[in-house]
């Protein structure tokens, strides 16, 4: 019966310590300022670039034609990545300010998501050419 309770408390331990470690894996939200972006750019830009900033993909709808490049620039200090669910890109991990291209060949849509915070989510559109 000792036994039992010492393997009680190690379990209730356990998962205080599993608690805790992954509550501080969120972003504290109340601390972030919103800032009006727009929600979508178009293939008229001259150099696509989604920005990742609180937490966010801004612009997290994107129309581009296809054969054109996007980049993404990770502005927050977590790493981050830009992973597509279909799997056909994936940007591994980027650190704070570093920049990750990616050239869309095939028309189609591809959402996409980070796969550290899989609650940052974005899609990218690729029309039939480019404009």
């Amino acid at each position: 019966m000792k036994y039992i309770s010492y393997l009680l408390q190690g379990l209730a331990s356990t998962i205080l310590v599993i608690v805790f470690s992954l509550s501080s894996c969120t972003p504290n939200r109340q601390s972030v300022t919103p800032t009006p972006q727009p929600q979508e750019i178009t293939a008229n830009t001259a150099n696509p670039t989604v920005k990742i900033v609180n937490f966010k993909y801004l612009p997290s709808n994107f129309k581009i034609g296809a054969g054109e490049t996007v980049q993404f620039v990770n502005q927050d200090e977590e790493p981050h990545t830009i992973i597509a669910k279909d799997g056909s890109f994936d940007s591994k991990g980027l650190d704070g300010d570093q920049v990750w291209k990616h050239t869309f060949t095939q028309p189609g849509t591809f959402p996409y998501l980070c796969s550290i915070h899989p609650y940052m989510q974005g899609t990218i559109t690729v029309n039939t050419s480019k404009k």
